[in-house]
């Protein structure tokens, strides 16, 4: 009679362990929900225009990436920018804004029928910063050269800014 007594007595201990574990996960769940990130009303529209902000951004990232636009092309970019890109030999070469913008400036200058579209874009948002990561297809004189390329994106006060820029041409 006490074993099966005690039997009975066990299950109803571990029930109420775990009823008041469970009431106590609720409870915490609806204490936190504002930590969750859990939108209030009107963030949905902010983070639509948001997104909308950094597609725009990576849109014309190709789309001005021509002589007569190169400098609207220039002003994407926060002036603290690291481009970045493996080398031959192992090593990673990096340049700041001045350095990059004056080569691609160069290299338009040659009279080079140069562009950049972007396939499989991919747009990885946190709070007031995005990952942006593409195929992208580089076409100079009509061939075409593919490669894989990261964005950085900070919202700043004068709107979203590329920050860092990583990529690297596919092998041949």
């Amino acid at each position: 009679m006490k074993t099966s007594g005690n039997r009975s007595k066990a299950p109803a201990r571990s029930m109420r362990g775990r009823s008041a574990a469970a009431l106590f996960a609720v409870a915490l769940c609806v204490a936190t929900a504002g930590d969750t990130g859990l939108a209030a009303p009107d963030e949905p529209q902010a983070a639509s225009q948001s997104r909308a902000a950094i597609e725009r951004v990576v849109a014309d990232y190709v789309g001005l990436y021509a002589l007569p636009t190169l400098d609207r092309w220039k002003a994407l970019f926060h002036e603290s920018l690291v481009v970045a890109y493996p080398t031959e030999n192992g090593g990673v070469r990096a340049r700041h804004l001045a350095e990059f913008f004056k080569a691609q400036k160069d290299y338009f200058e040659t009279g080079r029928k140069v562009s950049e579209r972007l396939e499989n874009v991919r747009i990885d948002e946190g709070r007031r910063i995005a990952r942006v990561s593409a195929d992208f297809v580089f076409v100079d004189e009509g061939e075409e050269r593919r490669g894989r390329l990261g964005l950085h994106l900070v919202e700043t006060r004068d709107g979203w800014k590329i920050t860092a820029l990583v990529f690297s041409y596919d092998k041949a």
